[in-house]
């Protein structure tokens, strides 16, 4: 049997599964910080429970604005060279999931069809912009 779903009801069924899957009541978020321990705004760690910035368990994404990608900690990231930087800055701001079993959750039900969902729930919430989820 074949069902035929609108791109709207897609979006408003994805739009209620991340609602389900995300209480925004109980998500913090924390700034990163420099190599001189400065905050920073260009990255930012969103987590459930007590932060704990060594504690992926609890890190459910992070968000990186374009100026991560001129700093000195985007050479936190390996040996990326001087053309994959230049990408993840036109792909900024970035938003990279911790949570893998969310992101894949996600992805086996709705495809990439949950991305623009996601952005808007995302932009609703925390008043910050995705251009790319990873």
């Amino acid at each position: 049997m074949k069902f035929i779903i609108s791109e709207d009801r897609i979006y408003d069924l994805a739009m209620k599964h991340i609602n389900s899957m995300f209480d925004v009541n109980n998500i913090g978020w924390t700034y990163g910080s420099d190599d001189w321990g400065n905050e920073v705004d260009y990255a930012i760690q969103f987590y459930t429970g007590d932060f704990d910035e060594y504690d992926n368990e609890t890190t459910l994404f992070r968000w990186y604005g374009e100026d991560y990608w001129e700093s000195d900690e985007s050479s936190g990231w390996g040996d990326e060279d001087d053309e994959t930087i230049k990408e993840k800055k036109l792909n900024s701001p970035i938003l990279i999931f911790e949570d893998d079993d969310k992101k894949n959750q996600l992805d086996n039900i709705f495809g990439d069809k949950w991305y623009q969902p996601f952005k808007d729930w995302f932009g609703n919430n925390f008043n910050l912009p995705i251009k790319t989820i990873e």
